[in-house]
C-alpha cells in the first residue's frame, strides 16, 4: 500500500509537470521514435534498499525485456527468459559396521515468453502517458528426481536406485494497465506501470517412479510404479500491481 501511494503521488507530480508545458506541434526530441528500440529494467526497494532488476512475468520469472516502435505512438514489447534449477546433495553415514551413501539430484526447467502492446497517447515535451495489454507464457518442464542409495559392507556392496519423473505444464498470464514515463534525459526515462492480472496455471499429470534394488547376492529387483495428479490454478489480482521502471532507447 505504501508503495502504490508513492506511484500515485509520483504520477500526479508527472501531470502537474505536463500541464506546465506546452503542447509542441511535432514528437518532442527527447522521446524515442519510429525505429527505435530500448530495454527496461526494475527498481526495486525505496529509499535505502534500491536496487535495478529484471522485468518479471505473472508466474514471477525473469525476462529480458525490451521495446520496439512500430509508430511513433504504437509500440511492440517482448520478454525472453529462461529458468534451469538443479540441485545435488551427497551424504555419508556409518550405520553398524557399513557405510550409507546416498546421492540425489533434483531438476527442472522453464522458458518464459512475454509479447504485447502499448498505444501512447498525448504530445507532452517531456511525459509519455500509455495504455498497454500484454500476454505471458510460462513453459514448465519435467521434474526429474535421482536417489541414489549404497550400503557398503566387508561383505560387498548393496544399493538402491530411485528415479521420479514428473510432467510439467503451462502458466498463462494476461496483463492489462497503463503506464508513464517521464523522460529526464534524452532517450532515457523513468517510469511507472500500474496493471490488473489474471493468471491461469495448469501443472502435472503423469508422475512415474521406478525404483531398483540391488542386494549383495542375488538378482536385482526392479518396482516401478505410476500415478496422475494435476493442478490447475486460476487468479485474479483484485489490487493492481506497481513497478516503477527506468528505460533506454537506441
Amino acid at each position: 500500500m505504501k508503495k502504490i501511494v508513492i506511484l500515485i503521488s509520483l504520477s500526479c507530480f508527472f501531470f502537474k509537470l505536463s500541464a506546465q508545458e506546452k503542447n509542441a506541434d511535432k514528437r518532442s526530441e527527447l522521446m524515442p521514435s519510429k525505429g527505435d528500440y530500448g530495454v527496461m529494467l526494475v527498481l526495486d526497494g525505496l529509499i535505502d534498499q534500491i536496487d535495478l532488476s529484471a522485468q518479471r512475468n505473472q508466474y514471477g520469472n525473469n525476462l529480458l525485456f525490451g521495446r520496439y516502435y512500430l509508430e511513433d505512438k504504437l509500440v511492440l514489447r517482448a520478454g525472453f527468459g529462461v529458468g534451469v534449477s538443479s540441485r545435488t546433495r551427497s551424504t555419508a553415514d556409518s550405520v553398524g559396521t557399513s557405510l550409507v551413501e546416498v546421492d540425489s539430484s533434483r531438476n527442472n526447467y522453464m522458458i518464459n515468453l512475454s509479447g504485447g502492446v502499448e498505444a501512447h497517447l498525448g504530445n507532452s515535451k517531456r511525459l509519455d502517458p500509455y495504455f498497454f495489454s500484454q500476454i505471458d507464457l510460462t513453459f514448465i518442464g519435467k521434474t526429474n528426481t535421482s536417489i541414489d542409495r549404497r550400503e557398503i559392507s566387508g561383505a560387498g556392496t548393496a544399493s538402491r536406485e530411485r528415479t521420479i519423473k514428473e510432467d510439467g505444464g503451462l502458466a498463462i498470464g494476461l496483463v492489462n494497465g497503463m503506464g508513464l514515463n517521464y523522460f529526464v534525459a534524452n532517450r532515457l526515462s523513468i517510469g511507472t506501470e500500474i496493471s490488473f492480472n489474471l493468471l491461469y496455471v495448469n501443472r502435472g499429470g503423469t508422475i512415474s517412479d521406478n525404483e531398483i534394488i540391488t542386494p549383495i547376492n542375488g538378482a536385482a529387483t526392479s518396482n516401478f510404479s505410476r500415478r496422475e495428479d494435476q493442478q490447475a490454478q486460476f487468479n485474479l489480482d483484485v489490487q493492481p500491481s506497481a513497478t516503477i521502471n527506468f528505460s533506454y532507447f537506441f
